[in-house]
């Protein structure tokens, strides 16, 4: 069980990741009952995380510059020789504007902040060690059941679709390509619960390498293998699926 909860923790494996975050999290598990009980949001991320956050952000007078593309930093020197961000160059289609705030944060997967550093920034070692990042794919599949895969005790229950049942908490499985998963109709119900369905089960493939080059529907076939063959014993048939593939985790290569 050691790689998964690894994988669940950074998206790479015991040999890569550092000992810090596995001591941390055991030390927590063994001194903590509740330690090993994560809650997630009720709901879609954009209602319950991000939703309130912009709402903050505007009530306060700050403004979100959507469907615009960042192209370029605008920088300068300052006498003390000291480099300083003056604003960014954005576009939308054939509109071009520049932006200027008080701070600057670049929020990016390991591609896009490469591609958006000014190449003579790499003379600065802070911004240099970022070209030693390497991007770990990951790839999210969900998959809506006819029924409660989490639910282990009675396979008649598993079946109902009265009420949801299961094991409501991020789970992990050294038998399968996703190290960790979740039933987001018991986790997460406020938008992913729906009545007369079953478990939402959103399983989590890290690394994702073998799966880029797939096609949804072969990705699916495996994944809804391997949850018939991991630890869960009693599986409905699915009815219908997403997934989704980025890159979007990073590991230090020295």
């Amino acid at each position: 069980m050691w790689d998964p909860v690894a994988y669940a923790l950074g998206f790479i494996d015991c040999d890569n990741i550092s000992a810090r975050c596995m001591l941390t999290i055991f030390a927590l598990f063994a001194t903590k009952t509740e330690a090993s009980l994560l809650r997630m949001l009720k709901g879609s991320p954009d209602v319950y995380l991000s939703g309130p956050i912009r709402k903050y952000i505007t009530d306060k007078g700050g403004r979100f510059h959507l469907r615009w593309g960042c192209r370029e930093i605008l920088y300068d020197k300052a006498a003390n020789a000291e480099t300083y961000v003056k604003g960014l160059a954005m576009s939308k289609a054939t509109d071009k504007k520049v932006v200027q705030a008080d701070a600057y944060v670049a929020a990016c997967d390991v591609p896009g902040i490469k591609r958006l550093l000014p190449s003579s920034w790499r003379e600065m070692k802070f911004f240099n060690n970022i070209y030693a990042l390497v991007g770990v794919p990951v790839v999210t599949v969900q998959l809506r059941y006819n029924g409660w895969v989490t639910e282990l005790q009675d396979l008649e229950r598993s079946r109902q679709l009265r009420r949801a049942l299961g094991l409501d908490n991020l789970l992990y499985t050294p038998d399968a390509d996703f190290s960790c998963f979740a039933d987001l109709a018991l986790t997460s119900p406020e938008d992913y619960y729906r009545e007369g369905q079953g478990s939402l089960l959103q399983c989590v493939l890290t690394p994702g390498d073998p799966y880029m080059p797939l096609p949804n529907d072969e990705i699916i076939r495996r994944v809804a293998k391997q949850v018939g063959f991991s630890s869960i014993s009693i599986i409905p048939r699915f009815r219908s699926y997403l997934v989704v593939c980025c890159q979007n985790r990073a590991i230090f290569v020295p």
